[in-house]
């Protein structure tokens, strides 16, 4: 066990100190003893907590605090990762940076310079959400932006070319003329929250499609008086840039229902303008020639067929249905039927999964050769089975990322995985254009989308940088962004999390202010 001390002073940031220490110490339990200043309450804390700890962290902050969250954040991020480098050996190749977007740091500074509008702050200092001070003077080119990149958070030569890489490329693409008024238009999301089984890593809202199957007729009901209520004042906007149906597999629906799906949404949405519309069809053994059939009818220009590993004993391990020849003939299905922008998800560090079973995907991504890859790390979500079975799991299976814990970063298999995966992605001229991070990620690494020129997805990008709003319909959450004062305002607004509890309004409830009038 890990024991932080957090004095008084340290308490409003001790989740940044919490994830610091979670990078260092990887599926470990973290303890924290607070510091109140009490003399007997931290003497007696002290005593009873510290005697069973492995490792106690303490006197990890020296100075005074500024009063300015940002500029403080930064100096105890840094000086607790000198600390705890200095303690365990490591370096890490992010540094201290363990937010979820780390782009928009790079993104915020490029477009300060060139006047556009980022998330301006009033600290001198940049976060990571990508808030950027305003008497901060922007780095002008790359090895600027590098240099800054490394002596602020530590991060290292790789991760700062590829951040400043996929910065540059996002605001390419937001520039292109179909794309370049997205602060006036919006996103879509449609969120069909069932599926034909929940894999071992899942902790997204999915319901199983046996199980629950007496449900989806009511739910498609339901979402339909949701557009019904909110699609007239989101009509009388531009029409939507991006509209992406996701879950869940929508494409676990049958055929009727799913062209109910698509059916209400033509009928209640503008999409005449609409450049990118896509469908999650991840699992092969959901698709079938009608269903895509339909979905050309429907006008969806994107989907993703999803192997996320080749190797049939790691899909029966994780609980996926399908056979590794399903993925084959149904993406050639999909081609055979005009489909020209298809998408494919792999994962590093599945249970049992050595270099050689992710070079045998690799390989036969390669041979697909789809428009875009994305390529994620195995997080341990605090919800899935896999987190709240761990220990017997790595008693039993060879997880990558927990077998790397002690060995220096860059010199792991993870990594290594991690570098054939971005060799593959050269190989079929596929470019890095979005980044995120997990926590619990496999080798402190990260997700990346890689795509063709032009099949870049750009709900990703809208969404995961929050350029501008997604309403979310369904089981889901709408996100408003509104740019105002030269900086930007985001309001989110969770929907519900259980198709039975949708299911039973009749109408639509969403917790807290609806971003649309309902």
């Amino acid at each position: 066990m890990i024991s932080i001390i957090i004095k008084n002073e340290l308490k409003k940031f001790e989740a940044d100190i919490r994830d610091l220490c979670m990078a260092f110490f990887p599926y470990q339990k973290l303890t924290f003893i607070h510091d109140d200043e009490n003399e007997e309450t931290n003497e007696s804390s002290r005593k009873g907590e510290q005697i069973d700890s492995d490792i106690i962290i303490d006197n990890y902050f020296t100075g005074n605090l500024s009063g300015d969250r940002l500029t403080d954040k930064s100096e105890i991020k840094r000086q607790l990762y000198d600390y705890l480098s200095k303690l365990t050996g490591k370096k890490l190749l992010w540094g201290t940076l363990t937010g979820i977007r780390p782009v928009t740091i790079v993104t915020a500074l490029i477009e300060q310079n060139k006047g556009e509008s980022g998330n301006v702050g009033e600290s001198g200092n940049v976060g990571e959400s990508g808030n950027v001070g305003a008497s901060y003077a922007s780095p002008y080119g790359n090895n600027e932006l590098k240099s800054f990149l490394k002596k602020e958070y530590y991060i290292s030569d790789e991760k700062a070319n590829k951040l400043i890489d996929i910065a540059n490329r996002e605001i390419e693409i937001l520039n292109r003329d179909e794309i370049r008024d997205y602060k006036d238009r919006y996103s879509i999301y449609v969120g069909v929250p069932f599926c034909k089984s929940t894999c071992l890593y899942c902790s997204f809202t999915s319901f199983n499609i046996d199980k629950f199957g007496e449900y989806v007729d009511k739910y498609l009901d339901t979402l339909e008086l949701e557009f019904e209520k909110r699609s007239a004042e989101i009509n009388n906007k531009l029409s939507p840039l991006t509209l992406y149906i996701g879950g869940g597999t929508p494409t676990s629906l049958n055929e009727k229902q799913f062209e109910k799906l698509l059916s209400i949404i033509d009928k209640h949405i503008d999409m005449n303008s609409c450049i990118e519309y896509t469908v999650e069809a991840g699992r092969p053994d959901t698709i079938t020639k009608e269903k895509l059939l339909l979905m050309r009818e429907h006008k969806v220009n994107r989907i993703s067929i999803n192997p996320q590993s080749f190797n049939q004993k790691t899909l029966d391990l994780i609980g996926r249905r399908h056979k590794t020849k399903d993925v084959i003939d149904k993406f050639m299905l999909a081609r055979s039927l005009g489909f020209d922008n298809i998408n494919m998800d792999i994962i590093l560090g599945l249970p049992n999964e050595h270099l050689l079973e992710v070079l045998n995907t690799l390989f036969n991504v390669y041979k697909l050769k789809p428009e875009s890859l994305t390529v994620h790390s195995l997080a341990l979500k605090r919800a899935a089975r896999l987190n709240y079975e761990l220990e017997s799991w790595m008693k039993e299976t060879y997880l990558a990322g927990i077998a790397d814990v002690n060995k220096t970063e860059g010199k792991r298999t993870i990594d290594k995985m991690y570098f054939m995966s971005n060799v593959l992605a050269k190989i079929l001229n596929l470019k890095p254009y979005y980044l995120y991070r997990q926590k619990n990620m496999a080798g402190n690494l990260e997700n990346i989308g890689f795509a063709k020129d032009g099949f870049e997805c750009i709900y990703n990008i809208m969404m995961m940088s929050e350029r501008h709003t997604v309403y979310g319909f369904g089981t889901a959450t709408s996100k408003e962004v509104f740019y105002e004062n030269g900086g930007k305002r985001i309001e989110s607004v969770e929907g519900y999390k259980s198709v039975i509890d949708y299911c039973k309004t009749n109408s639509v409830k969403k917790k807290g202010k609806c971003p649309i009038n309902n």
